[in-house]
């Protein structure tokens, strides 16, 4: 029989060191339920890269007790664990985490031998490929797995190693000063409050990674109108990340965005507040779309070069018209009527109580 993933000692919480080191936000949304169970019966050491902004993401989760910053192949920047010599500095932070057991949540061979090297006694990993020479616990996954989608990676390796969840659930429980912060810029704008905690608006979510998932500036402001026409009450507030500036000035400058559009360009713990209490998120297949969804709301998600998430019934899809994901320029031929209909039917639902 296999060994099990749990807390070996009567005494005390052993201390788990999880490394989960894909490069998204949204990556790190997918893992998340799995983590939060681990930290329920570990003191666990999160090692997360920079840009997965794993302590937003895991705020208020009681039992992680450090963060470790992984700063290797970070979409295409190198960092102080790149390298031969960032190998070793790597294994130095994860000696220094003083872990009894480490959770690899990758393939990559790298981590299992820093863990290695650094020590760590009881070591446990997908063990896809070189990676399995180095770990030496638990069951391991099948070389077919590698691709697999992490919604159906993870679950499938906890079932194995004795830490499933019969019923995941994503959550993100926003700070109390970012939703005070929040609550003032909905006042300044004068939003209602609905039931729940809840404001009158919907976030539009208008940047993603590539250009390939982004929706054109024109469809998000076709789209707007026709909301605003059938919802009069309901703002729409246009977000992004820094650098996507110039595409919510893209949607507000054109010809079709109705007036009243509010740009919203804030801090990760604002953005995960505001999507909190909005009534719903639509726009690309990026992190906001995840975070909305684990903030429990419904997301409407734009989808052209991957199929539709469904990890979570939150997520509904806004897919290319002809079912061919991956075409160079498919997202454009998502029609701001198509995502219109979806979006009032989610609209109309909240209205009936459905």
């Amino acid at each position: 029989m296999a060994d099990r993933l749990e807390n070996r000692t009567a005494d005390r919480r052993d201390r788990l060191l999880i490394v989960q080191p894909l490069v998204g936000i949204g990556d790190m949304v997918w893992h998340k339920p799995w983590i939060d169970h681990l930290a329920s019966q570990f003191d666990v050491i999160l090692a997360a890269k920079p840009t997965a902004r794993a302590e937003t993401v895991f705020h208020g989760t009681a039992g992680i007790v450090d963060w470790l910053p992984i700063e290797r192949s970070m979409r295409g920047r190198r960092g102080r664990h790149d390298g031969l010599s960032g190998l070793l500095r790597l294994a130095a932070a994860f000696r220094a985490a003083r872990a009894d057991q480490v959770l690899i949540i990758h393939h990559s061979a790298s981590y299992a031998v820093a863990a290695r090297l650094a020590g760590i006694p009881h070591r446990w990993g997908y063990g896809i490929g070189s990676s399995r020479r180095w770990l030496n616990r638990g069951a391991f996954l099948e070389k077919s797995a590698r691709y697999e989608h992490p919604t159906r990676k993870l679950p499938a390796f906890a079932a194995i190693n004795g830490f499933g969840i019969d019923q995941p659930c994503w959550h993100i429980q926003p700070s109390q000063t970012a939703t005070a912060r929040v609550d003032d810029i909905f006042d300044t704008h004068n939003i209602a409050p609905l039931d729940h905690g809840l404001r009158d608006t919907i976030i539009m979510g208008v940047g993603a990674m590539d250009e390939e998932r982004r929706w054109p500036p024109s469809h998000f402001a076709k789209l707007a109108a026709m909301l605003s026409a059938a919802h009069p009450a309901t703002r729409i507030i246009l977000m992004g990340a820094p650098a996507e500036q110039p595409i919510i000035d893209a949607v507000l400058a054109d010809a079709s965005a109705p007036s009243g559009l509010i740009s919203a360009v804030r801090p990760l713990d604002q953005a995960v507040a505001m999507l909190a209490a909005a009534r719903l998120y639509v726009g690309n297949d990026t992190s906001l779309l995840n975070i909305a969804a684990a903030c429990g709301r419904p997301a409407a998600g734009l989808f052209a070069q991957t199929r539709p998430l469904d990890y979570t019934p939150l997520i509904v899809a806004v897919p290319v018209p002809d079912g061919r994901f991956g075409m160079a320029g498919g997202i454009a031929t998502i029609q701001p009527d198509h995502a219109f209909a979806v979006v009032d039917d989610l609209l109309h639902s909240q209205s009936s109580g459905q």
